[in-house]
């Protein structure tokens, strides 16, 4: 099944879940960011922050935790994502469970390029 992404700006793409087996094939598409807005435990097979941080870290990625509930997020939240994307040299894949809380995020952020 193909995961659909959605480009939100030249730098950042959101999309769903990222699984650790997929975290390879995005380092091989040119992505140098991965920002989880999941809190662990959400779902049950979830993979955890911990688990896809060692991925990305393999991987060469920086990867950054913004754990955030459902319709929960703050101006603080918005801060760390805007943070992560100014960080980030390069793009960057934001998710979630369907990815409406990591664009969520970005409009927090105010929408960086």
């Amino acid at each position: 099944m193909m995961t659909e992404y959605k480009q939100l700006s030249p730098k950042l793409s959101v999309r769903p879940q990222v699984e650790p087996a997929e975290v390879g094939e995005l380092a091989a598409r040119g992505i140098k960011g991965i920002v989880n807005a999941r809190p662990d435990g959400e779902e049950p097979g979830q993979p955890t922050s911990a688990e896809l941080a060692a991925e990305a870290s393999r991987h060469g990625i920086v990867y950054t935790h913004i754990p955030v509930a459902p319709g929960q997020a703050t101006a603080d939240d918005g801060e760390r994502f805007a943070k992560a994307l100014r960080e980030c040299d390069g793009k960057v894949v934001g998710f979630c469970r369907t990815g409406a809380r990591a664009t969520g995020l970005w409009e927090l952020a105010g929408k960086p390029e």
